[in-house]
């Protein structure tokens, strides 16, 4: 691996908070371990049910982590930006991965076998806590997205979720097609493009052939009961050996 690729993998690895405070030498003997793989938009990396092999850090991009339905509809578990880390559940309880992943941006990952994570949490009490954190967080999240279905209704869901989406830009953007924002938003494809031209008519976003732009976002929020964010603090989601790749991680 060379120097240059070797110090970008491992300042990644770093900033994650699964990793986050891990001594320099801990995260240069897991950047060895370490493969980058670049991941075309709609690759899916594993299925509901596959064996966990890697530990996958988001370098660039955005990971789409759902539970797929017999009718064709997902339920949308979470989006993972740069430089979080999916997969971990399965890689720790060492049972089948609960979801499948998907990339919906073209995305660089980081995978890093089961065996050396799984040995290094055993031997530091640091990266224990972290992922005893990275866990309470997955909770949290679900627990937020099953109160949202069962209190907000499907237009307050849709801003909300254009919120979680945007892109940290003038004016925060998103570039997410219909179908994964409905899927998110937990509603038919039809009602979200009906949500969409009525916030657009109240003028707080404008859409734009493959992507949307949040023209009033204080009004979204307010819309979607959220505090507002500083531009600042916007969402983060918002992150080749192929042959390798295709032994570890299954993609489209």
């Amino acid at each position: 691996m060379a120097d240059d690729s070797a110090r970008m993998i491992t300042a990644t690895l770093a900033r994650s908070p699964i990793f986050k405070g891990l001594p320099p030498e801990s995260l240069v003997e897991l950047t060895t371990h370490t493969t980058p793989f670049t991941v075309p938009v709609g690759s899916i990396l594993w299925q509901q049910g596959d064996e966990p092999l890697d530990l996958v850090v988001v370098q660039s991009g955005l990971l789409c982590e759902f539970q797929p339905s017999r009718s064709g509809r997902r339920s949308v578990l979470h989006l993972k930006g740069p430089p979080h880390v999916v997969g971990d559940i399965a890689i720790f309880d060492r049972r089948p991965h609960l979801a499948s992943a998907e990339a919906l941006r073209e995305s660089v990952i980081l995978a890093i076998p089961a065996e050396p994570v799984v040995a290094l949490a055993a031997s530091s009490m640091l990266l224990t806590h972290n992922v005893v954190l990275q866990f309470a967080a997955h909770v949290r999240v679900l627990a937020e997205q099953r109160t949202d279905l069962m209190i907000l209704d499907l237009a307050r869901r849709v801003a909300k979720a254009l919120l979680r989406l945007a892109r940290p830009s003038d004016p925060m953007t998103v570039d997410i097609g219909v179908t994964v924002l409905a899927n998110l938003a937990g509603g038919a494809r039809q009602s979200v493009s009906a949500v969409l031209s009525r916030l657009e008519r109240r003028g707080w976003l404008v859409l734009e052939p493959g992507r949307i732009l949040l023209v009033d976002v204080p009004a979204l929020h307010r819309y979607a009961g959220l505090a507002p964010t500083p531009p600042a603090e916007a969402s983060t989601v918002g992150a080749s050996r192929q042959g390798d790749c295709q032994g570890r991680i299954a993609s489209t």
